[in-house]
């Protein structure tokens, strides 16, 4: 037996002797918190774990189309990427415990366009390919998941939280939440050197709406939106090659992870804009986005910004806190949908009261 194959060998029975305690690990996350059991052990039973030192690569470009799936057991991995024409590196994301990857590159049967390191000692569980289409079409949930990310697993969530509205009318739920419970994923970052073009590629692949342009000390200096992106396609400017720092919004707004989702509707609402960092120790370690905000209750934000915008000063703004936590409860247990409509007249009435309509 080669070095190679012992290895391997010896990570596949890392798993099978503590299957019990890998699964308990991953129901930790989603999708695996979703999926039937038997599913998710053919999975674990599946896996082999794979031990990465500081600087590691686990998957190249190079490499060809990718031939495994991973998920991060314990440490980090960052993903680096060159920019082409330059010797430039930076980091575009961070995967931590619980994370897998790369889901797109995968389905799309094609070479993963970044480079994943170990960024400290690492352990991924490793599932090769023909295991990752077996259990791709056995389990519903973990299907959903890879093809349209967390988003359907955000509607199982909206429809428990909702029966749970239906049962506690009345209860605060959603506006007390910490920003930092809400940020589901690592933020997408570059350089402020990094191409206009490069940088709308990136957003495109990690489907978000948009990047936060940082320093070496990953310090926010300036996030460009698709809202940005309009205006540039509207100013009619044709040269995608510029750097990104020319189209940036510099300085943008942050809260902390402790901040409230309370906090960041009402920043939204006065300062109109759909994005809100989050910073701890001046780093950047999140974003929240208005959808961010209200996907998991399906909230109108027109309701709640009107509320906010018609209220004549701060403090009575603060002291309207609790009815608009209510007013967002009874808006789940009657299941409003986006524009309001089917909103019922005892809201209706309630919301006119609140604003003064």
């Amino acid at each position: 037996m080669s070095k190679s194959d012992a290895f391997l060998q010896a990570g596949r029975t890392a798993v099978l002797q503590n299957i019990h305690g890998t699964m308990q690990f991953l129901q930790r996350f989603p999708p695996f918190n979703q999926m039937e059991n038997t599913h998710l052990a053919f999975l674990v039973e599946q896996c082999q774990l794979r031990f990465y030192g500081p600087g590691d690569s686990i998957i190249r470009p190079e490499d060809g189309p990718v031939e495994h799936f991973y998920i991060v057991k314990q440490g980090r991995v960052i993903g680096e990427r060159t920019h082409q024409g330059a010797s430039v590196v930076e980091t575009t994301f961070e995967i931590t415990a619980g994370e897998c990857f790369p889901l797109a590159a995968l389905l799309g049967e094609r070479a993963t366009r970044t480079e994943h390191l170990a960024a400290e000692d690492t352990f991924c569980l490793q599932l090769n390919k023909a295991a990752f289409i077996k259990v791709f079409a056995l389990s519903e949930e973990f299907r959903d998941f890879a093809l349209r990310g967390v988003s359907s697993l955000l509607d199982k969530v909206n429809r428990q939280v909702q029966q749970k509205a239906v049962e506690t009318l009345g209860t605060q739920y959603s506006l007390n939440t910490r920003l930092g419970e809400l940020a589901m994923r690592h933020p997408v970052t570059c350089s402020p050197q990094t191409a206009l073009r490069e940088a709308v590629r990136l957003m495109h692949e990690q489907q978000v709406g948009s990047i936060v342009i940082v320093n070496e000390h990953k310090a926010p200096l300036g996030i460009f939106t698709l809202r940005d992106l309009r205006q540039v396609v509207a100013n009619g400017i044709e040269e995608f090659d510029q750097a990104i720092d020319a189209h940036m919004t510099a300085g943008p707004f942050y809260l902390s992870p402790d901040h409230s989702a309370f906090d960041a509707a009402i920043a939204m609402t006065e300062r109109h804009i759909a994005h809100v960092c989050l910073v701890k120790e001046q780093r950047l370690c999140g974003v929240v986005s208005e959808r961010d905000l209200f996907s998991l209750q399906r909230v109108d934000l027109v309701h709640l910004a009107r509320t906010i915008r018609h209220a004549p000063r701060l403090d009575t703004l603060i002291n309207l806190r609790g009815e608009i936590s209510q007013l967002v409860e009874r808006m789940l247990a009657h299941d409003v949908d986006h524009g309001g409509q089917g909103l019922p007249e005892s809201l209706g009435l309630a919301v006119s009261e609140m604003v003064g309509a």
